[in-house]
């Protein structure tokens, strides 16, 4: 069917809008997600049990501050003010790391993993309501059916870009030969980020036209609205999407934890700035022309395709640990192509899953629909994806001391075997979404 002229067409202050609370808000979510989990492995301990905790805990508190915040913005009508001043906020909570203590002795681990898990709950909290709350339920107001696949997967590639940004820019202030004032200068440079993208988000971003506040239930009620079986069972689909995006969300957190210490540990790859830009740039080029695609002939034509690079991303990956302590260029070669898939792959997953879960949202609910997309695509996989990893990062290492644990490549291999289970959910959202795609277009031709 041929779209309407402009129906997908957005202004240019909204696309400023969405690449800079994007960019932005992935950069800080790039420190919680892989630099803080780095800060714990190289500077508190390399024990899994550390890690795991840090990622559960800020899932939970992350997805119920979504579920308030969403719930908040729905009732007050209003997006960006939660956004902006929830960024200005959420710089400040980055830099208090700096005064974290690092290379504790033995007796000082434990209260010190505590510490830092804590504070990466209140960075979550500030940042799950103004960037997964308030920001995705913005960005399901300015879009349509016309033109989700195309800002969700540019939403996507954000997290590839705010890697790129972290770490060319800053890598070298947390690698192996970081000292504390490094980590330091680190964490003071990135939560400067966030508060100046809050304080630039005032003057330029707008709510979109019509709001109003909706107060017709409790709050307690627009709480767990998104969670009540009657609400799932009018919604199915929407919640089918969110499973396909839980699956590959799972798979991606049972190694991106440890991505760099497997690249840089592991694999014994020191110069590794280059051959992981190359992956970021690359993959993020192939989402963007994927997207572009999936708006013109449709989405059901890229689940299955996807699901398969995805898996063949994560063997190939995998099987550079034969090529360890051999020939370095086929080793980086290989990680490269395994890389250009399987974070390529990650994109895409959520361009298409993320794309026909807001085109599901009944109209006036967009707020209240964040927090299961929260549970589904960020709890879950943050609890789950971890625990699978200590599970295979301790079989590897069994009776080997904390400080000489190796990453293996193993968690790329449980990311595989997980990946085929998105097929399931894929199947079903393939069958239907065309149709509702359709539907939504003759509304907007309307």
């Amino acid at each position: 069917m041929a779209k309407t002229k402009g129906a997908g067409a957005l202004a240019g202050r909204t696309w400023i809008s969405i690449v800079l609370f994007g960019l932005v808000g992935q950069i800080a979510w790039v420190v919680e997600n892989m630099y803080f989990s780095r800060f714990m492995q190289n500077e508190i301990t390399r024990a899994p049990y550390a890690t795991t905790l840090m990622v559960a805990f800020s899932a939970i508190f992350a997805t119920l501050s979504t579920l308030i915040g969403g719930a908040l913005c729905d009732r007050a009508g209003k997006r960006k003010m939660f956004i902006c001043w929830g960024y200005l906020i959420w710089g400040f909570t980055i830099m208090m790391f700096a005064l974290v203590p690092m290379q504790p002795s033995a007796d000082k681990v434990l209260p010190l993993v505590i510490l830092v898990v804590v504070m990466d709950c209140v960075m979550s909290i500030i940042g799950s309501i103004s960037n997964d709350a308030a920001f995705n339920t913005w960005v399901t107001d300015i879009s349509n059916t016309a033109n989700r696949a195309k800002v969700d997967t540019v939403l996507a590639i954000m997290p590839l870009l705010a890697i790129a940004v972290v770490f060319v820019g800053f890598d070298g202030l947390t690698n192996a030969s970081a000292t504390t004032d490094d980590w330091k200068k680190f964490f003071l440079i990135l939560g400067i980020i966030p508060t100046i993208g809050g304080l630039i988000g005032l003057a330029i971003m707008k709510d979109k036209e019509g709001l109003k506040p909706c107060k017709d239930n409790s709050l307690f009620s627009d709480f767990t609205y998104s969670l009540q079986l009657k609400v799932i069972k009018e919604n199915k689909m929407l919640y089918v999407c969110l499973a396909g995006n839980m699956i590959s969300a799972i798979a991606y957190q049972i190694f991106v934890n440890y991505l760099f210490n497997l690249i840089e540990g592991t694999l014994g790859i020191t110069d590794y700035i280059i051959p992981v830009a190359i992956i970021m740039v690359v993959a993020a080029g192939l989402s963007v022309l994927v997207s572009s695609l999936m708006d013109k002939y449709g989405k059901k034509h890229f689940y299955f395709p996807t699901i398969i690079a995805g898996v063949l991303g994560s063997l190939i990956i995998w099987s550079t640990k034969f090529l360890i302590g051999k020939n370095e260029k086929t080793l980086i070669a290989v990680l490269i192509v395994g890389g250009i898939l399987a974070i390529g792959v990650s994109l895409v997953m959520a361009g298409l899953f993320t794309a026909s879960y807001r085109d599901y949202i009944p109209q006036g609910k967009e707020g209240l629909f964040q927090g299961c997309r929260m549970v589904m695509y960020v709890l879950v996989p943050m609890i789950v994806g971890p625990l699978i990893a200590q599970t295979i990062i301790s079989l590897a290492n069994k009776g080997v001391a904390d400080a000489d644990i190796v990453y293996p490549m193993e968690l790329f291999l449980g990311a595989a075997i997980v990946m085929l289970f998105a097929f399931i959910p894929a199947a079903v959202v393939r069958n239907k979404q065309a149709a509702h795609h359709d539907k939504l277009m003759k509304e907007i031709d309307q």
